[in-house]
């Protein structure tokens, strides 16, 4: 639609007419360029005129302002103090506006008044009250100017209309505890039992007395229910409901009775002796000491505690750790054994650090104070710092608290008639706690065990007097928690092991070291008093310890308050305190960087086990190599129990067996002549030989021997009499009935089996030369002596068809055949038992004892483990591997069933030789049927031992891992040469399959997992 311009010229006027009424001022609306003052009016923000009068003011002398400066004064010097929006009293007003210039946001109504007026005609009351008092400085007078007590929030409800009011808060928690409790009381079912509001003051008090387990004028501990009892039921304060306020006192009920608890726990320790182990006391007075340091530190005054929320918050971390030591001795209860319960105490505190970071060091600690005992125990077992207890001394009540060394006394009556008790060491694997591996445990055992072979025959030695050496210390047994503590146990222990190795080898060159003048360096009460020690001192010094002891006497106790300050226990329960945010900078290290207690245990103390066993297996393994001639002793029992030696195995296998000397045999009307003579077996009727027989018969084999064998620092005679090293000499076995019957056949192959070769180590050679040891040496001993036999008689058995005296004329093809194929056999077997199955096992043996004393000579090498119980171990497993060798094992007996079959076989035809040779009648038709027999068994012997060469696991050897651990020493790991053994056997027993044949049939049973034959009947 178009206009005309005279039209919009009028329109034009009339919009500036209007727009003039609006900003009467034109000045702000200069150009930029004029640089009067008059041109800065334009810029509101210049700091300087900040707070002058705005251009848009229809007036430049009128005081309000957009923002009015004694509003905001007031309001500024009013901001510490919160604003309440629900009262109109002294409004403060923040926006300001001119009557005309309001008019323009006026409410549409003209007849209603306006909050805008209100506003208005406040500021200007405010504005004038300012102007009036202009020439009073309000920062001289503070108090003149009223502040306004409760100025309320603007909002825009209430600026856009008149009638607005704020809503109330809905809650009626926040309402105040009048209120609730009028409206509590109001609105209370009337079938509800009515609450007893108490005090808020004497409920805090009571619930303080209650969380720490004591009687209060609210509450009382029933002994028959083990719990605590509200003197009224449903209590409550003003402000709570009963249900609130009885989950509160549940709480508190709970803490307190697990304190009554704890308490019964300390008490049944200290009333049943029968539950008073060490590791239990110490546990108990772990639990007296936190006890009684949480009640130290709640001992406060009711007046300061000013709500339940605030009670609540001050037994939080005593009731956590109260809960957790709760946990510790339900887990613990019924445990009467020092090993079980530090293992079930290690497991619970590995699950109960979690629950708070605060509450790890107390664990830590509480651990260290109970494994306290147990590790004095250890210290004690393997000499670090204290004199070890002798045999069985301090020891039977170790075990019965759970100490993993047993003790058992063993009654004897020696060759005098004198009866003798001899003390075991026995290793119970069962009595290791679980933060120490049974390596560690086994480790320990063989360190103290050696020691006190040490203290026996070495009293003088450094070792046999711990803590006596000067400069010595041994580092103490503790936890250790941080990696700095680590590092300087290190270090510590090296300085020790230096120390004691510097005094042992002035005590080797010296025979005597410098003691210190005080033995056991830590050992001390707390005060700092040293324990009275009198072991290897002088009167001297055992007087200055007197004097010592009686001025520590004289002097005033010590207060209990100087004892408990270090108390860390105490302390660490005193400082765990919402209070104190910043903890002690010295125990900082058990929250923070700390190695896991997984493996605490090992950092801990496996430095220390290592260095006092290393020291100690040395200086033990000396004294056996150098000072017992250990070496010379086990090459002894290797010659004449294993027929190591030439000469003596040919002496004495021609004074049983030969038919040149003379015979012991008495006979009418003949006289013996003196001679060397012999027992003539198989050449004699009458069996078995008289005592005297045996006596002259091997008079002086064994003498003769050893003479012969003794090289320049060996053993040598030992005894009054000239006895043999360890009392060697031939003696006659006990056997049963059965037993005996079989020895009185003379052509029988158990007609040596009475021989045996007797034979005492020496004291402390007993120690490796076991009763395990001389019952494999028996063993063997009787089987080489069978072999030895079995080559005299296939000798021989030539010698009775070929000799000029014979009386076997004629050639017999069958018997030719048996004595060629008897011969083979027997060499065969022979040459594998002691070439191989003796022989090349032992020289195993003695390059693993050539090492160990090389590393004995050699102060820079490490032993490592290897110590006396080691070498035991290594005797008897190469024993063992002997007898596993030489078929002697349990489960070779079905075959050495066959072998012992072939042998009777073979004497069967040595007897019918010698009787054809002499003359005598015999029955030739027997023989075909025995070589049949001989020459079946063979076969089934043969395959037999193919199968087993064969069968998967079993040249496995010993199942064991100490005996594992010992053949991996001497043969290397994994070896598993057993296996080969047979089949070297069979190499020399057949390379053609000249028997395979005849015994195929038992190879395929024992490649399905047969055993074997159990020795088939002979049917000759």
């Amino acid at each position: 639609m178009s206009t005309s311009p005279s039209s919009r010229q009028a329109r034009t006027h009339s919009i500036m007419t209007h727009f003039s009424s609006v900003f009467p001022n034109p000045r702000p609306f200069m150009k930029y360029g004029d640089k009067g003052e008059e041109g800065k009016e334009g810029y509101p923000f210049i700091i300087p005129d900040l707070w002058k009068p705005s251009c848009f003011a229809p007036d430049d002398s009128a005081q309000p302002t957009l923002f009015p400066i004694a509003p905001l004064q007031e309001t500024v010097l009013n901001i510490t103090k919160p604003l309440d929006p629900y009262k109109d009293e002294s409004e403060v007003n923040l926006f300001t506006f001119d009557h005309d210039f309001a008019e323009y946001f006026a409410d549409p109504d003209p007849g209603s008044p306006t909050e805008v007026d209100s506003i208005a005609s406040t500021a200007g009351e405010a504005v004038e009250q300012e102007s009036s008092d202009t020439s009073e400085d309000i920062w001289l007078r503070p108090g003149s100017s009223d502040l306004p007590v409760n100025p309320r929030f603007q909002t825009w409800e209430s600026f856009l209309s008149a009638g607005a009011n704020n809503p109330a808060n809905p809650y009626l928690s926040e309402a105040g505890s009048q209120v609730f409790d009028a409206v509590l009381t109001e609105y209370v079912d009337g079938s509800e039992e009515i609450t007893e509001v108490v005090r808020t003051d004497v409920l805090c008090t009571c619930l303080l007395h209650l969380g720490l387990g004591r009687n209060s004028v609210l509450f009382t501990y029933d002994r028959k229910k083990a719990e605590f009892l509200s003197i009224k039921p449903r209590l409550r304060i003003s402000g709570c409901t009963a249900g609130t306020v009885d989950s509160i006192i549940k709480s508190f009920a709970d803490c307190g009775k697990k304190i009554k608890q704890l308490q019964k726990f300390v008490d049944d320790v200290g009333n049943d002796s029968r539950v008073a182990t060490p590791s239990t006391i110490a546990l108990a007075d772990c639990i007296t000491a936190i006890v009684e340091s949480i009640r130290q530190r709640l001992s406060v005054d009711p007046a300061t505690i000013s709500s339940v929320l605030h009670l609540h918050s001050l037994m939080r971390e005593p009731s956590l750790i109260i809960d957790t030591f709760h946990q510790i001795i339900s887990q613990t209860a019924g445990i009467s054994d020092d090993s079980r319960l530090l293992t079930t105490l290690f497991e619970v505190v590995q699950q109960e650090q979690h629950r708070s970071g605060w509450l790890k060091p107390l664990l830590m600690e509480a651990l260290a104070r109970v494994t306290r005992p147990w590790l004095e125990s250890i210290e004690e077992w393997i000499g670090l710092g204290r004199p070890a207890g002798g045999e069985g001394i301090g020891f039977k009540g170790s075990v019965e608290r759970g100490f993993f060394v047993r003790v058992e006394e063993e009654t004897y009556v020696n060759e005098r008639g004198a009866e003798r008790t001899n003390r075991n060491f026995i290793f119970d694997k069962a009595k290791v706690p679980s933060f120490m591996s049974a390596e560690s445990g086994e480790s320990l055992f063989e360190s103290g065990k050696s020691l006190r072979f040490l203290q026996k025959f070495h009293p003088s030695h450094p070792l046999s007097r711990p803590g006596a050496v000067e400069g010595a210390r041994a580092p103490r047994l503790e936890w250790k928690f941080s990696w700095e503590d680590l590092n300087n146990l290190q270090s510590q222990a090296m300085s020790y092991e230096r120390e004691l190795r510097l005094a042992i080898d002035k005590y080797s060159v010296q025979g005597s070291t410098a003691t210190a003048p005080m033995a056991g360096n830590y050992q001390s009460v707390p005060g700092g008093i040293d324990a009275f020690e009198t072991f290897g001192k002088s009167k001297e010094e055992i007087g200055a310890m007197i004097g010592k002891s009686v001025s520590a006497m004289n002097s005033p106790p010590l207060s209990i308050e100087h004892l408990h300050k270090k108390d860390l226990l105490r302390t660490l329960v005193l400082k765990i305190s919402r209070l104190e945010l910043n903890p002690d900078p010295g125990h900082d290290h058990l929250t923070a960087f700390a190695p896991p207690i997984s493996i605490t245990p090992v950092l801990s103390f496996s430095h220390i086990f290592a260095v006092q066993a290393k020291i100690i297996n040395t200086a033990c393994l000396n004294m056996f190599f150098k000072g017992h001639k250990v070496r010379e002793h086990l090459s002894l029992l290797r010659k004449f129990e294993l027929f190591g030696d030439g000469v003596y195995s040919s002496r004495l296998s021609h004074a049983l067996f030969g038919d040149e000397l003379d015979g012991t045999e008495k006979r009418g009307g003949v006289h013996r002549t003196g001679g060397t003579m012999g027992l003539k077996l198989g050449s004699r009727d009458s069996w078995p030989p008289a005592s005297s027989e045996l006596r002259l018969a091997l008079m002086g084999v064994l003498d003769e021997s050893f003479d012969n064998t003794q090289t320049k620092g060996g053993i040598h005679h030992a005894g009054k009499d000239g006895d043999l090293p360890g009392g060697l000499s031939f003696g006659v076995r006990d056997m049963t009935m059965g037993e005996l019957e079989r020895c009185m056949d003379p052509n029988g192959l158990e007609a040596l089996d009475f021989l045996k070769l007797q034979y005492k180590p020496p004291s402390p050679l007993d120690a490796i030369i076991s009763t395990t040891a001389l019952y494999q040496y028996d063993r063997l001993f009787k089987l080489l002596l069978r072999v030895l036999r079995m080559l005299f008689v296939v000798n021989k058995l030539f010698r009775d068809a070929t000799s000029r005296g014979s009386r076997w004329h004629t050639v017999d093809p069958v018997a030719q055949k048996f004595r060629i194929e008897a011969r083979h056999f027997v060499d065969a077997v022979c040459s594998y038992m002691f070439e191989t199955g003796v022989g090349s096992t032992w020289r195993k043996f003695e390059d693993k004892l050539q090492d160990i004393e090389r590393k004995l000579d050699s102060h820079d090498s490490d032993l490592g483990a290897e110590g006396i119980e080691s070498l035991r171990v290594y005797h008897e497993s190469i024993l063992d591997r002997i007898m596993f060798a030489t078929l002697s094992r349990k489960r070779q007996a079905p075959l050495m069933k066959l072998m012992e079959d072939i042998f009777t076989s073979i004497l069967t035809f040595a007897k019918y030789s010698h009787a054809k040779a002499i003359g005598a009648q015999t029955n030739d038709e027997e023989i075909p049927v025995l070589y049949a027999g001989f020459k079946r068994r063979i076969g089934i012997f043969i395959n037999v031992c193919r199968g087993l060469s064969e069968k998967r696991g079993y040249g496995d050897g010993v199942k064991d891992s100490e005996g594992r651990r010992a053949v991996d020493a001497i043969f290397g790991s994994g070896s598993k040469e057993e296996g080969n053994l047979l089949s070297m056997l069979l190499l020399k027993l057949e390379m053609t399959e000249y028997y395979t044949d005849t015994g195929k049939g038992e190879r395929e049973k024992i490649k399905k997992g047969g055993r074997g034959r159990k020795g088939p009947s002979d049917p000759a």
